[in-house]
């Protein structure tokens, strides 16, 4: 597998990360309001310059991309006499590693004025106080309302925006060329029965493994991530209650969602074994997906481009004519697009410059430097409502999936999963669907050793039972 596709594929992921111990230093407070206007400038004979630092992971696309934007960024900044220049300093490679140094840094009270965040650390550094509250300045960014609104939410935390959001949306694919070529409908399943009927007739009717779910500990983060989430908010009820602040870890909904992989592995419509092999998602994603062994598999946006794309970890011939994408069923029969919201580029709390940080990220989210940066890197789709219309390829690349995409967010649903608390869960969760998928455990038995762990681990302030 190249490097390319293996270092893009994890930036989506919900990882696990190792966070070191030690008392964590306190963050300076941010500034109550942004300047007005045109804050910094400053003529260029006359300025002082400012470096600002920026950390991202150490990776050969995001390289490419980030010395372009810096190189555009600090000649504008010259161009415009404004005394910012944006250095880089870059980090480690894999997430676990980025989330790590991050974190001695800022223990160390170093941390970057800017750095690259996964989605699943945002709740964890916001209640740290790792992070500028960057509303006051993208709230008067003339593009804030070009960002789709479905995606602010999910980039605020306890009231401060934290940075320009961004998303991608979440499916199942599934071979289309399998289903048609034994006579199977590829009619949306719009509730679990359904799902269920087809995964029947793909046992009965061809060779293939019906369904690729994520789940269980070999999968780490990506179970959560890539798979249950979706499965129980496709169920109703309360998954984090608004009220008192608790994760709810016994539930109806919870059993229900359970019982999805119960359901899979006793009809053997799962990928048990492969879900059991260190590195899952190879055997699964890379290896039976593309080859019509299995077919349907979870994911997001990227795997056109990363995963079976010409240049990804395992090309599918024909690609867009064998493969399609089906929404989550769900328990009320309308089924949906997860839409995942992140950040991306955070701002330190401790920065002198917010003025220069905010700057940046509004210049490295400008259509015209994103419009020529797809000849390099699609990551994903874009946040603005109107990139296609400043940007007419956007409608092409990736035979167009990205702009499909772009346009359900407004449709998809969301959720806010990225909590203090999410990392626990995350773990348990996969700990109860081996347990699960193994027959270790009923999906009742395993829900109530998730509650007990997630109640000891989270304390009873954090997780409560319905």
């Amino acid at each position: 597998m190249s490097t390319q596709p293996t270092m893009t594929r994890r930036h989506f992921l919900f990882t696990s990360a190792t966070v070191a111990t030690g008392a964590l230093l306190a963050a300076c407070a941010a500034p109550a309001a942004a300047p007005a206007s045109q804050a910094g400038e400053t003529s260029g004979a006359a300025a002082e310059l400012i470096e600002l630092t920026l950390m991202e992971p150490d990776r050969e696309l995001s390289n490419q991309v980030r010395a372009i934007t810096l190189e555009r960024f600090n000649a504008q900044m010259e161009a415009d006499g404004k005394p910012w220049r944006v250095v880089d300093t870059v980090g480690p490679a894999t997430d676990n590693d980025l989330r790590t140094k991050l974190t001695l840094d800022a223990a160390a009270g170093t941390l970057p004025d800017l750095f690259n965040m996964h989605s699943s650390w945002v709740a964890d550094f916001a209640a740290a106080g790792y992070l500028l509250d960057m509303g006051p300045y993208l709230e008067q960014w003339a593009d804030w309302d070009k960002i789709y609104d479905v995606l602010k939410p999910l980039a605020t935390y306890d009231g401060m925006i934290v940075g320009i959001p961004g998303g991608t949306t979440f499916t199942w694919y599934y071979r289309k060329d399998v289903l048609e070529g034994a006579g199977i409908p590829i009619d949306q399943p719009q509730t679990w029965e359904d799902f269920y009927a087809v995964c029947d007739q793909i046992k009965t009717q061809t060779d293939a493994v019906p369904c690729g779910l994520p789940g269980a500990t070999p999968w780490g983060g990506g179970t959560w991530a890539e798979g249950f989430r979706m499965v129980w908010l496709s169920f109703d009820g309360t998954i984090f209650d608004e009220a008192d602040g608790k994760w709810v870890v016994s539930s109806p909904n919870l059993l229900k969602a359970l019982q999805v992989y119960e359901t899979l592995a006793q009809n053997e419509w799962l990928t048990v074994d492969e879900l059991l092999t260190p590195n899952p998602w190879e055997p699964i994603k890379y290896q039976m997906f593309p080859e019509g062994t299995c077919a349907l598999v979870t994911g997001g946006d990227w795997q056109w481009e990363f995963d079976w794309g010409p240049n990804g970890a395992t090309p599918i011939e024909g690609l867009f004519e064998r493969v399609d994408r089906w929404q989550f069923p769900a328990e009320d029969g309308n089924a949906f697009t997860y839409v995942q919201g992140s950040v991306g580029t955070g701002v330190s709390a401790n920065t002198e410059t917010p003025d220069g940080c905010a700057e940046y990220i509004t210049f490295a989210a400008s259509p015209d430097l994103n419009c020529d940066l797809l000849d390099i890197y699609v990551g994903g789709p874009s946040n603005r409502r109107d990139f296609a219309e400043l940007c007419p390829a956007y409608t092409e690349v990736v035979n167009g999936k990205m702009h499909q995409a772009s346009q359900l967010f407004e449709t998809g649903r969301t959720y806010k999963f990225e909590r203090v608390g999410t990392q626990r869960l995350a773990d348990g969760i996969a700990r109860a669907t081996e347990d699960i998928i193994t027959g270790t455990l009923s999906a009742e038995e395993a829900m109530a050793a998730f509650a007990d762990t997630m109640i000891e681990a989270l304390g009873e302030e954090m997780a409560k039972k319905a």
